[in-house]
C-alpha cells in the first residue's frame, strides 16, 4: 500500500471499540437518587464559593430559572447526575436559591413571567443598567372559549373535514345511506 491509498479520517466503527469513559457524562452518574443529588447541591452552595457567586448573579438581575439551569447542567456535565435527575432536581434547587436570596435580603426574579424576552445586546445592556428601556416582545392575549382551544379549533369545519379526508358528498351519502 502506498501513501495515496491510506485512508484519511476516522476509521468506520472506531467509536464502538473506543473507551466510553472519555467524558464524565459517558460514565454512570455519581448520584442516582434525588435526595443524594440534592444533598450534594446544598453542601456545594452552603460550603463552597458557588453560593456567593450565584447570589451575586441574582443581585445583577439574572433570574432564578437561569441559575437553576446552570447548576443542574453543570452537574450533568461533571457526571454527578443524569438528565432525568436534573429535571427532578430543578424545582428544589430553585426553591433553595429563593430561600438563600431571601436570607441575604436580595430581591430576585423567579423567571416565570409570561413576557417573551428577546435575547439581544440591548437586553444585556438593560440588565447591566446601561439601556433606559427594556426590550421585550408583548404577549398577545386572546379571549377564547373552552371549546375553541387547541390546534384544530383554528380551522373551519370544512377545512377539518378536508384534512381528515372527508368530502361534502361523502357526508351526504352517509346521511342518506
Amino acid at each position: 500500500m502506498n501513501k495515496a491509498q491510506i485512508p484519511k479520517g476516522a476509521i468506520a466503527g472506531a467509536n464502538y471499540t473506543s473507551d466510553t469513559r472519555n467524558y464524565p457524562w459517558h460514565r454512570p452518574p455519581d448520584f442516582t437518587a434525588l435526595d443524594d443529588s440534592l444533598d450534594y447541591v446544598v453542601r456545594d452552595l452552603a460550603e463552597g464559593p458557588d453560593g456567593f457567586r450565584y447570589m451575586s448573579l441574582l443581585e445583577t438581575g439574572v433570574n432564578i430559572v437561569t441559575i437553576t439551569d446552570i447548576i443542574v447542567t453543570k452537574g450533568i456535565a461533571r457526571g454527578k447526575w443524569s438528565a432525568d435527575i436534573a429535571l427532578l432536581l430543578a424545582g428544589p434547587v430553585a426553591r433553595l436559591l429563593s430561600i438563600m436570596a431571601t436570607g441575604y435580603d436580595i430581591k430576585f426574579d423567579l423567571g416565570l413571567d409570561e413576557k417573551v424576552r428577546v435575547t439581544s445586546p440591548a437586553t444585556f445592556k438593560e440588565l447591566a443598567g446601561v439601556a433606559p428601556e427594556a426590550v421585550e416582545a408583548p404577549v398577545k392575549e386572546t379571549e377564547e372559549s373552552p371549546e375553541e382551544q387547541g390546534f384544530m379549533a383554528m380551522a373551519s369545519d370544512d377545512e377539518q373535514n378536508s384534512m381528515l379526508g372527508y368530502d361534502a358528498e361523502d357526508e351526504e351519502q352517509e346521511i342518506d345511506g
